[in-house]
């Protein structure tokens, strides 16, 4: 009668591990496929980024190519100011001049 008691006991703990193991399966399944299209999801994203991320190199070589030809340019152009200031300058320290000359003349002929 023992033997026939832990048999069916035995066969009783057996089928509930079977039947709980069984109930989790869909659980995991379900969790699994969810967790696989998530992957794919960021596999996605993280392909679009790099692309994103190559273009954005590309621009700032553009960039920094264009900076390279325009910083002499820049620089010429702030001499070609300060030349222009100079000179302006220059002229209206020669218009005073010709104008206290013109003055000077206008009083001689009085």
């Amino acid at each position: 009668m023992k033997r026939v008691i832990a048999a069916a006991l035995s066969l009783l703990l057996i089928g509930v591990f079977v039947s709980a193991l069984a109930g989790c399966g869909s659980d995991i399944k379900a969790e699994n496929e969810r967790l696989k299209a998530e992957n794919a999801n960021l596999k996605t994203d993280s392909d679009k980024l790099r692309l994103e991320v190559q273009k954005l190199k590309e621009e700032i070589q553009k960039a920094t190519e264009k900076e390279a030809t325009i910083g002499p340019l820049n620089a010429k152009n702030e001499a070609l100011k300060k030349q222009v200031h100079d000179l302006n300058a220059k002229n209206k320290a020669l218009k005073k001049e010709v104008d206290d000359l013109n003055s000077k003349m206008r009083k001689k002929k009085k």
